[in-house]
């Protein structure tokens, strides 16, 4: 009879040392880490084993791995570069031992027991979500967009930021024109034949002077990470879109067939309400290219404490898995240059803080120019042959315009 342990899980060996790591990580995988962070904690519903170099059991995450049941070694040195490429191991926790293959000797068959499936908490958790997170209000000039219509907390948000937007920047419901309360940046960005205009809000100290025209030029600007942000996105004219294969053709139709808003050459909010609020050392970008929605902002001051650069990407008009892949490149790039990047499937956050001001004005640079030059990658990012020169051009470029410290 074999001897049913608790304390053994055997899986795929999978090292994880940056939040990246984590959309890989396998159901029923080894999880492989070099600290046990508790930002490692969300893997363990899906981990048979942990085995970290440095930590001990009384750490978060140790005690997080007993409540679900999940066999877990600490203090194994050099433990990522052993099992960097292991295969299926056995982690045997009463002896402290890790096996090649897996041995069924020392495995449980007892089924490992969901702590939140069927709870109380579980159950309210899942009413409450179907209350706050699916987005129905998607098209702004459409006529259900409207408060009559927000059914979720998410619809409320995306409402009362689009009329808060309006507000701010003095913009009309006609034409997507701005009125007096924002000015046009007098210098246009082309990209891909279509002309990108950029509407800008003085909040304190943005221009160098006052102007009081409905056009401002771009040597009025005295907002240091604006102009960052300007010189990266156009450091390197646009290469135009990718040579696309049939199937990626096929999927970027299949997406515009069903959102129009997508169409790169139509007259919508999409592809021409893009702001800025700026002032000296601040800087907010919201832009809607017509495949994608992005967000940065950037303070530069001369107190490094204060400093911070964030990005917030999402959409494509490629197929969902596409335009993932696209995000998790664009995170990678972001990561070896000291930011935190989180990906939810197509959708990026990435932050970083504390930097002093010219390594700040450095990142946005990058950012800038990732902007624009990872414009429709999604329609390719699958295909290696193709993506793999992309990927070359924009490393190379990164390495000019943002390089890693």
């Amino acid at each position: 009879m074999r001897r049913i342990r608790s304390a053994a899980g055997a899986g795929l060996a999978h090292v994880v040392r940056k939040d990246m790591d984590l959309l890989s990580f396998p159901d029923g995988g080894v999880l492989v880490i070099e600290r046990a962070l508790p930002r490692w904690a969300p893997l363990l519903s899906r981990a048979s084993a942990v085995v970290a170099e440095a930590g001990g059991a009384a750490g978060h995450l140790a005690s997080v791995a007993r409540e679900y049941g999940v066999p877990a070694l600490f203090g194994l040195p050099r433990a990522a570069e052993l099992l960097e490429n292991a295969g299926i191991v056995t982690v045997d926790a009463d002896n402290r031992r890790v096996h090649p293959g897996r041995i069924e000797e020392l495995l449980g068959h007892a089924p490992r027991r969901n702590l939140m499936e069927g709870s109380p908490v579980h159950t309210a958790l899942a009413e409450a979500a179907r209350l706050v997170l699916p987005l129905h209000l998607l098209d702004p000039e459409s006529s259900q967009f409207a408060p009559a219509h927000c059914r979720t907390l998410h619809d409320i948000t995306r409402f009362c930021h689009e009329k808060s937007v309006e507000v701010l920047f003095g913009v009309s419901d006609h034409m997507g024109v701005a009125e007096p309360g924002a000015q046009r940046l007098g210098k246009q960005l082309r990209v891909n034949g279509t002309k990108l205009q950029y509407w800008l809000l003085d909040i304190d100290g943005g221009f160098r002077k006052p102007v009081s025209g409905p056009v401002v030029d771009l040597a009025d600007i005295a907002s240091a990470p604006m102009l960052a942000l300007w010189d990266g996105m156009t450091a390197v004219p646009w290469a135009g879109p990718p040579a696309t294969d049939a199937r990626g053709f096929l999927s970027v139709m299949m997406e515009s067939a069903v959102n129009p808003d997508l169409e790169p050459t139509a007259a919508t909010t999409l592809a021409n309400r893009n702001f800025l609020m700026i002032s000296r050392d601040y800087c907010n970008l919201q832009a809607r290219f017509g495949y994608h929605f992005c967000t940065v902002e950037a303070m530069a001051a001369d107190n490094p404490h204060e400093n911070y650069v964030t990005f917030q990407f999402k959409g494509g008009a490629a197929s969902s898995e596409r335009r993932t892949l696209r995000a998790r490149f664009v995170g990678e790039v972001l990561e070896a240059r000291g930011f935190r990047a989180d990906v939810k499937d197509d959708a990026l956050f990435a932050s970083l803080e504390g930097l002093p001001k010219e390594r700040i004005l450095t990142l946005v640079r990058g950012v800038g120019y990732l902007l624009i030059h990872t414009r429709q990658i999604d329609m390719v990012a699958h295909n290696e042959r193709v993506f793999g020169p992309i990927r070359d051009r924009i490393a190379a470029d990164m390495a000019k315009i943002a390089p890693v410290t």
